[in-house]
């Protein structure tokens, strides 16, 4: 019989891949039909709340690190998922005029599809890992492996968005304007702090057991 912290857990992440995919389906059906009527923006309006509550959710994720309920880093955790819950709202959301030009719907929809890709693979991978006894090659594989191409363009995706509040918002405080400057130069250490912690435990996880000593 399944424990409760495993029918939780299983709960969590069944939901949260159903959320990711269903916002990463509805951005390939129709961003190209929407491009072509002019209408892209469309797809911000209508995305955007259930992204902002998606994203959100993962912050329990932080909590689930700490508490011990998953085996993760808090502070790893923490930079993931807070880093683009900042881009949420106080990024796509704080400023709607400039996410809706050509310019701001390129880094939406990089941010949707790369965060959306990812985030179906990583939570498909759980909901496996805590249903079944043995995973599949394949899709342990996948799970350690699809962020070496979708890592980079999500965080240029994330960077372009504030690169492009900071430089197109009008009516900012200076303090406003300095937080999104400290971001924006963030994104550099964070990420390449990110992408190495991930290559390294990737070579750990899918390490030839007939290496090991």
């Amino acid at each position: 019989m399944m424990s409760l912290k495993t029918g939780y857990l299983v709960m969590y992440n069944a939901m949260s891949f159903l959320l990711w995919t269903y916002l990463t389906a509805e951005t390939v059906s129709s961003a190209a039909s929407l491009y072509s009527q002019s209408r892209l923006s469309a797809l911000y309006i209508f995305l955007s709340p259930l992204l902002a509550i998606t994203q959100s959710l993962a912050i329990l994720e932080v909590l689930h690190a700490a508490s011990g309920l998953i085996r993760a880093s808090p502070l790893t955790t923490a930079l993931q998922i807070g880093g683009k819950n900042l881009v949420v709202w106080t990024v796509m959301l704080r400023f709607p005029d400039i996410m809706k030009t050509e310019q701001g719907m390129l880094g939406f929809l990089g941010c949707v599809m790369t965060w959306g890709c990812s985030e179906m693979i990583r939570y498909g991978f759980f909901v496996v890992q805590l249903t079944r006894s043995e995973m599949p090659r394949w899709l342990k594989w996948l799970r350690y492996s699809a962020f070496v191409i979708l890592y980079p363009p999500g965080l240029l995706s994330e960077a372009w968005l504030v690169y492009l509040s900071f430089a197109q918002a009008t009516g900012l405080s200076s303090a406003y304007r300095g937080y999104l400057l400290a971001g924006l130069l963030s994104y550099m250490p964070a990420g390449y702090f990110l992408y190495t912690h991930m290559l390294a435990q990737r070579r750990r996880v899918l390490k030839d057991p007939s290496q090991k000593r």
